[in-house]
């Protein structure tokens, strides 16, 4: 895209509407994906089509924001940042209303992959909008602020997904979605600074980007959906991925990009927040299977005891924010890492005979040395790039999150496979995503991030 080359400059004061409004939109691009998998049952039904075509309900959305984060968050180092989320926003809502109105299942794909790819533009823009939204000084709340709205506002959304399916169907919650995006419109227009650009215009360098990069991803996501159940899939999927981050490399255009991942600074932090997310190995297969499998529990209870998780990051991200602006956040991020692998110890031993009041207290700890981590390692990546280029760290900072929660329970189901007993399987899991999170925490260590961070 043809665009200004003046950057708007890092914020003096906070705008706290600016956060608000953004975390909002956020919250609304994540419950498109989280919410809407209470209709998938209803979506097969009307359309008789298999469980396995229905998931593309959710792929469908959830791979084009992850194709087009990276060429948004250099898009948002040089661009209108007020007309951009504009813009996602209210192609979210134009989707959202195709897709409740879509006489056909390929219809509603289509609407959903067009939501997800104009739609999570957001995402990728969203590091830059904290930059010149919020102070140094107040940067590690103002993350808070907006991890806070998505984590707590997607439990409700989740729950109150279940009951609008309940009252007014399926498409019924793709209305509520249109209406939630036309109100994040409102809010991201009148909050969200801006440079007086406009729009800008798409051209053959941002598109040739877009596709590499965005490939890329898309081929790397896709192929953990195909390890188990189509390996050759996956290897294939994998080595697209390969060649199509190779030509991304190499194209001249990438060059900056490139030389902000070099620095091993920013580099081994995105290392280790990729694999510090992959502790959802335990929470999204390991721990549901051993409920569900080995204590018998029913779904609606697995869920209750799972929510803890959420909780203990809900009470604990406030504070991170608050500690990552006193303290700094490299500092807090790599205390917070250490906490997450202790917080996993006690996850190792549990099995058949652990009450789930115990175990809903071990995963809230969890939860809660995760909400420590989480927030001010974002800060520390952010104020790891320089802010010309913090549109493009923030973008990495939410594929590789992507990254690392899609590899959790690919490890996690791999290692579960290799015990004799339920029980085994569980541990040998559990012990493979404590190595993984030793690791993240090892790679943290090693960039140092307890020293001044200065962009290097």
């Amino acid at each position: 895209m043809t665009t200004t080359e003046t950057a708007a400059p890092e914020a003096a004061t906070t705008r706290w509407a600016a956060i608000l409004a953004v975390g909002f939109a956020q919250l609304v691009v994540a419950g498109g994906m989280s919410s809407l998998a209470v209709a998938l049952p209803l979506i097969r039904t009307e359309f008789g089509v298999s469980e396995a075509a229905t998931a593309w309900v959710l792929l469908a959305y959830a791979l084009p924001v992850g194709a087009v984060a990276i060429a948004a968050g250099r898009l948002a180092d040089r661009a209108d940042l007020r007309a951009v989320a504009v813009f996602a926003m209210a192609a979210l809502a134009v989707g959202s209303v195709a897709a409740a109105l879509a006489p056909t299942f390929a219809l509603l794909l289509a609407a959903r992959a067009v939501a997800g790819l104009l739609g999570g533009l957001l995402f990728g823009m969203t590091g830059r909008i904290i930059v010149v939204s919020a102070a140094p000084s107040r940067r590690g709340r103002a993350m808070s602020v907006i991890a806070l709205l998505m984590t707590v506002g997607g439990m409700g959304m989740v729950g109150a997904g279940g009951f609008v399916v309940a009252a007014f169907d399926w498409r019924g919650l793709f209305w509520v979605f249109a209406v939630l995006a036309a109100g994040a419109v409102a809010a991201v227009a009148a909050a969200v600074p801006g440079n007086g650009t406009g729009l800008p215009r798409p051209d053959r360098v941002l598109l040739g980007d877009t596709a590499t990069s965005g490939g890329a991803i898309v081929a790397f996501l896709l192929a953990f959906e195909y390890v188990d159940s189509a390996p050759w899939i996956a290897v294939g999927a994998f080595a697209v991925s390969g060649a199509l981050g190779t030509a991304w490399v190499r194209r001249p255009s990438s060059a900056p990009t490139v030389a902000l991942l070099r620095s091993p600074r920013l580099g081994g932090a995105l290392v280790s927040l990729t694999l510090l997310s992959a502790v959802t190995g335990l929470l999204n297969f390991s721990l549901p299977f051993l409920l569900t499998d080995v204590q018998g529990v029913r779904p609606e209870l697995v869920s209750t005891v799972m929510l803890t998780f959420i909780g203990g990051v809900a009470v604990m991200t406030p504070l991170a924010g608050w500690l990552a602006d006193r303290f700094g956040p490299g500092r807090v991020s790599a205390a917070g890492a250490l906490l997450v692998v202790a917080g996993v110890v006690p996850l190792l031993s549990v099995g058949a005979e652990t009450g789930l009041v115990d175990l809903g207290v071990r995963i809230g700890l969890l939860g809660s040395a995760f909400g420590i981590f989480n927030t001010p390692m974002n800060t520390h990546l952010l104020a790891s790039a320089p802010a010309e280029q913090s549109g493009t760290a923030g973008a990495f900072m939410a594929t590789t999150r992507t990254i690392g929660t899609s590899l959790g329970p690919v490890v996690a189901a791999l290692a579960w496979g290799l015990g004799a007993t339920a029980v085994d399987g569980y541990r040998l899991s559990a012990w493979t995503i404590a190595a993984v999170l030793v690791l993240g925490a090892a790679v943290q260590a090693t960039t140092r991030p307890w020293r001044n961070t200065t962009p290097e």
